[in-house]
């Protein structure tokens, strides 16, 4: 399966310590927290947006203010609606 092109410039965060991503070896347990500052300075600069793949439960429950709700199994349905946006995504959940 190909993957769309805007999936290059793809950042994912995982804001807990079980989440949507593996952290390269060596990264340092201050990995997470870093990754997600500059996702939020990036954003702040309207240069990204904040997409939470979380359900819509689990978002209603709390998110970080100004991210869309996309739930992770959408993804690939809703890629033309994410392209639109025009900023680089930045995915995030738990």
């Amino acid at each position: 399966m190909q993957r769309a092109a805007w999936t290059t410039g793809l950042l994912v965060v995982a804001l807990a310590p079980v989440g949507c991503v593996l952290w390269p070896e060596g990264s340092g347990p201050g990995a997470p927290a870093m990754a997600l500052a500059e996702a939020l300075e990036r954003r702040d600069r309207g240069e990204a947006v904040l997409i939470d793949v979380r359900s819509a439960v689990s978002y209603r429950a709390g998110h970080i203010p100004g991210a869309v709700n996309i739930a992770a199994r959408e993804i690939d349905a809703r890629a033309a609606e994410i392209r639109k946006m025009g900023r680089l995504p930045i995915l995030y959940c738990g």
